[in-house]
C-alpha cells in the first residue's frame, strides 16, 4: 500500500520553502502551489540487496502513475552524480542548484518531473 503525503500546500511555493531558492530564480508562476500541483519525492531508498534489480524504477513509477498532482519534484545532494543520473535517466529535469539558507547546508539539485 502506498500513502501519499507529500503534495505541497496551496500556501507554499515548491521551490521556496521555508528559507529556500534555486539558483538560477524561478519565475513566481512557475513556483505557485494549489496544493494538488506538485507532489515532493523524498528518499526512496532501496536496501542494498534488491539494488540493481529495477526495484527502485518499480516503486518509483508505483508511486507517480496517475497522480493527482501536475508534477513531481525531489532534491538531490550534488555529492551524489550517481543519483542524480539515475533520476534524469527516469525522465526528471535538473532546474539548478538549491542551498537551504542554514549554516553549512549542502547544495542540492533541484529536479522536476511533469506527471501530466
Amino acid at each position: 500500500m502506498t500513502r501519499r503525503i507529500s503534495s505541497i500546500p496551496g500556501r507554499d511555493r515548491a521551490f521556496d520553502l521555508d528559507g529556500v531558492a534555486v539558483v538560477p530564480e524561478i519565475s513566481p508562476d512557475f513556483i505557485e502551489e494549489t496544493g494538488t500541483r506538485t507532489y515532493a519525492l523524498s528518499e526512496l531508498m532501496v536496501r542494498a540487496p534488491w539494488r540493481k534489480t529495477g526495484t527502485a524504477k518499480a516503486l518509483h513509477d508505483a508511486l507517480l502513475t496517475n497522480p493527482p498532482e501536475e508534477r513531481a519534484t525531489l532534491l538531490v545532494g550534488q555529492e551524489h552524480p550517481t543519483v542524480h543520473q539515475l533520476y534524469q535517466n527516469w525522465g526528471w529535469t535538473t532546474l539548478g542548484d538549491l542551498r537551504p539558507r542554514i549554516e553549512h547546508a549542502p547544495l542540492f539539485h533541484a529536479m522536476l518531473l511533469p506527471l501530466t
